[in-house]
């Protein structure tokens, strides 16, 4: 917000400043556009000497700011800050500019350090070497996130130059006052108090989902949570999250309430991180965190789990958590740092009605950290397109897929005009909306990355469907077998899978993203972007490849379009819970070959790793897999369907079932007979879950093999 009005004393106007956010209890993002002096001059004078800051970068602009690296911030969650300062020259993460914008406190300021305007629109940001695949170095970037940065800045911030007067800071008055409210809970943390009441002493197997943007309190209404149900009577209750700082404040409002405890009779008996004790009556009384591996691992006895940050968790794992505990509630900022809750709302409120219709949502919006009609959160809000998703795409006449026009979307084009910036908004919230894990730091790479392709199929103007995907390959085989170059994801991994460096070698296109409209789906949509992406680079590149959470859904997707498995992660990513697949689409004769040797080699190598390393895959994705597989005919041991014990037969139905996996997956207990046939896994595991035990349940898979064959 550049302003013209004449310019008053700076050392008066940066008082101002300050009084006004402190009275209304604001916070707010301020830009010093000029030469490193003037900025300096400027920071030692709107600094206030009593506070402490942190300086985003290596080397720090002023003594009140810790130098902390983008990388370190997520260790800081549930932490707070006076101010914090970004500098461009040291580079701006979108992602940080989330995560700081939550950590500042009301009064604070988020201060971005920018030269002069053609300078920064063609400055390296150092932080994008992580995201471009070698060669390329942050020169190579189409210098886009600086571009839309600089846009953005320009009409929600407060601007300053040395050039120019200093802004107005009536800008800063609330358009409305801010509601208050009485006593230490807003009117929401007090409605989320009583519905985690419910859920502790209502009906089992109704799961409560808190979800709320950053600042509004839902850590701490758990924490106070945790004290009200201690005194009402419960006597274990565990809290779990990602990493044990995210409970941080939940367990700071908890050792808050310990005096009030105390006057009832609860005395504190030991405290530490993670852990909280009290004693009454000669009864103890336990708060505690509990990471989520172990609670899987083995089922604790507990009145009541709370989920904090349940978007930074796999959603494989919160299924497993909600199968085992049967009072749950789940708790996740929707907005901010990780830019992801939207789309774990979406996906997790789909397996709740489907599995828990009796689940629970509530929304917690009333401002807590600071009030209402922050400048800082609505400035973060809008630069990091996290406000208010876009209208579902309305209903046509004609089903979509017949008005629907496909089109490559330059990054320019998405800049220069304010139909462009509407488009890219709609394409950031659609990947949010499809993909949980989708973060900030997405938008920069799409407006960054000079190798990428960006597809679309909208409708009446509406963006309903995305397809992002980025070049690889062309590497020399001498690479150092042990260097990496970065980037590269697909010829690398397959490099070293195969043993085989001839993959460096081959141009491909990675597809990284398909995501089309929730009311959109299962209509074709994805597939004609596809399609339409196949024929427009087939002449040009060896193959098509991508990687993503195998699901069997997914991979009947990508196999109807000629895509073939093969690889398979031996480990669960941390993000998804799932296990990574590469899948591969080959044009030319060499890609062809490599393709053809390397998915021989993937499913003997994959069937043979059903007895160890993929001993515990889910059996609906082990039958998916192997359906595409080809391996030689058997006859089956008709022996076991006499007297024959399946001890003495065990290796030949394991051939048999591999060749007829295609006429077995549509049986009844074909899963049970994949996890004990091919994955060995005990006859008292398989027998517990069929509810039958091993005489019955050989009975049940004899009875329908005597039916096939």
């Amino acid at each position: 917000m550049v302003m013209t009005q004449p310019s008053p004393d700076l050392k008066n106007w940066s008082q101002q400043l300050h009084n006004t956010l402190t009275f209304h209890r604001h916070r707010a993002c301020l830009v010093l556009s000029g030469e490193l002096s003037w900025q300096q001059q400027m920071l030692n004078t709107v600094i206030q000497p009593d506070t402490k800051g942190l300086f985003i970068g290596v080397h720090s602009l002023h003594l009140q700011a810790e130098a902390t690296h983008p990388k370190q911030l997520k260790l800081l969650l549930g932490q707070e800050t006076d101010f914090a300062i970004f500098r461009a020259e040291e580079g701006i993460e979108a992602d940080a500019l989330g995560i700081v914008s939550g950590m500042i406190r009301a009064g604070g300021l988020c201060i971005i350090c920018l030269p002069d305007q053609a300078t920064f629109k063609n400055l390296p940001n150092p932080l994008l070497k992580h995201f471009l695949n070698f060669p390329l170095t942050p020169k190579d970037s189409l210098k886009g996130f600086n571009h839309y940065l600089w846009q953005q800045l320009q009409h929600t911030a407060l601007w300053c130059t040395p050039q120019d007067p200093l802004p107005d800071l009536s800008v800063l008055k609330p358009a409305t006052d801010s509601l208050e409210w009485q006593g230490d809970k807003t009117p929401d943390q007090v409605m989320a108090l009583d519905a985690i009441h419910h859920v502790a002493y209502g009906h089992r197997k109704r799961p409560l989902v808190l979800t709320a943007d950053r600042g509004r309190g839902k850590s701490t209404a758990l924490g106070l949570a945790c004290v009200e149900l201690i005194r009402s009577g419960k006597k274990h209750i565990t809290l779990t999250a990602a990493r044990l700082t995210q409970v941080q404040m939940a367990f700071r409002a908890i050792e808050e309430q310990i005096d009030a405890l105390t006057y009832n009779g609860f005395e504190c008996i030991e405290k530490r991180p993670g852990l909280v004790v009290f004693e009454h009556n000669n009864q103890p009384y336990r708060i505690e965190f509990k990471a989520p591996d172990d609670l899987i691992a083995k089922t604790n006895v507990t009145d009541i789990l709370l989920i904090d940050e349940s978007a930074h968790l796999p959603l494989p794992m919160l299924k497993q958590l909600l199968q085992q505990y049967s009072r749950t509630v789940l708790a996740t900022t929707q907005q901010g740092y990780e830019g992801s809750g939207r789309g774990f709302q979406l996906k997790l409120s789909h397996y709740l009605t489907q599995h828990y219709p009796g689940w629970k949502p509530l929304q917690l919006k009333t401002p807590i950290r600071w009030h209402a009609q922050d400048p800082l959160e609505k400035s973060v809000n809008q630069l990091l397109l996290l406000e208010e998703a876009l209208p579902e795409v309305k209903s046509h006449q004609s089903s979509p897929i017949e008005a629907c026009q496909i089109e490559r979307c330059s990054v320019l084009a998405l800049l220069d005009s304010s139909k462009g910036k509407t488009r890219l908004k709609q394409i950031f919230q659609l990947l949010t909306q499809a993909h949980y894990q989708t973060r900030p730091n997405d938008l920069m790479q799409i407006l960054e990355v000079p190798n990428q392709q960006l597809w679309v199929a909208q409708v009446s103007g509406q963006i309903i469907g995305v397809l992002l995907a980025v070049e690889e390959g062309l590497l020399p085989q001498d690479l150092g077998e042990n260097r990496r170059a970065q980037g590269h994801l697909f010829p690398q991994l397959m490099a070293k899978n195969t043993a085989d460096r001839s993959w460096l070698a081959l141009k491909t296109l990675r597809i990284q993203r398909i995501a089309v409209q929730l009311n959109a789906q299962q209509q074709g949509i994805g597939s004609q972007l596809l399609n339409t992406f196949l024929q427009a680079n087939q002449a040009d590149y060896d193959c098509l490849t991508t990687s993503y959470g195998a699901a069997p859904e997914l991979i009947q997707f990508w196999r109807k379009h000629q895509f073939v498995p093969l690889h398979l992660g031996l480990k669960r990513d941390k993000a998804s819970g799932m296990h990574s697949l590469a899948m591969c689409r080959p044009f030319s004769a060499t890609a062809n070959a490599l393709t053809d040797s390397t998915l021989a080699a993937f499913q003997n190598q994959f069937a043979w790793n059903l007895t160890e390393s993929f001993k515990a895959l889910e059996s609906a994705l082990v039958i998916t897999l192997l359906q595409g597989c080809d391996f030689p005919i058997v006859s089956f041991p008709k022996g076991y369907l006499q007297q024959q014990p399946y001890e003495m037969v065990a290796y030949e139905l394991r051939q048999w079932t591999l060749a007829h996996i295609n006429q077995l997956a549509a049986q009844p207990l074909a899963e049970s007979w994949v996890e004990k046939v091919l994955q060995t896994h005990p006859w008292q595991q398989v027998c517990l879950k069929e509810s039958l035990n091993r005489k019955a349940l050989e009975l049940e898979f004899k009875a329908w093999l005597k039916a096939h064959l």
